[in-house]
């Protein structure tokens, strides 16, 4: 994924817009392998700010695949992630700056690396296969999205036994 800055090196102001896309392989990310189901897209528009600086603002799509949280079932994801990265060619005069500015290399502008790290900023903590997911049963493990399980639904705290005893004595 790469962009050129050739055609607006010689003037403040310039600028194009692009749209990449890219197959890109899973990463590893936690423990997890995180797999990647289609292309990578990438659109915006690269600007020259001057000072040797460059803006490139845009749009991140991409569709992945992960364990939903409670039943583990695969589950594609679709992100849609905006984005706001600064490219230089003398990075090191912006070290002070609060906003990472990553390298330009023989006037191409390389995005794979900050694209991949606004990825794994804005991956879900949790990925539901739908929003009314029942998981598994916490006794026998069965998948409750299949159905119900044969456990006792009614569980009593084991200390608490004894009043249920009281209870059953009181309604006989």
């Amino acid at each position: 994924m790469e962009l050129s800055i050739a055609d607006i090196k010689q003037r403040v102001g310039a600028a194009y817009d692009f749209d990449v896309e890219e197959k890109v392989e899973g990463l590893e990310f936690k423990g997890e392998r995180i797999e990647f189901v289609a292309p990578l897209r990438v659109s915006g528009r690269v600007e020259n700010l001057g000072k040797k600086l460059y803006g490139v603002t845009g749009v991140i799509h991409a569709i992945i695949e992960d364990r939903c949280y409670r039943c583990l079932a695969k589950t594609q994801v679709n992100l849609k992630i905006d984005f706001n990265f600064k490219f230089s060619e003398s990075p090191e005069k912006y070290r002070e700056e609060e906003d990472e500015v990553f390298p330009i290399e023989e006037d191409t502008i390389k995005l794979e690396t900050p694209v991949i790290n606004e990825i794994i900023l804005n991956l879900p903590s949790k990925v539901l296969c739908s929003p009314d997911c029942r998981g598994f049963c916490p006794d026998c493990g069965a998948d409750l999205n299949s159905g119900e399980c044969s456990c006792n639904e009614t569980k009593i705290d084991p200390r608490l036994r004894v009043l249920q005893k009281l209870l059953d004595t009181s309604n006989d």
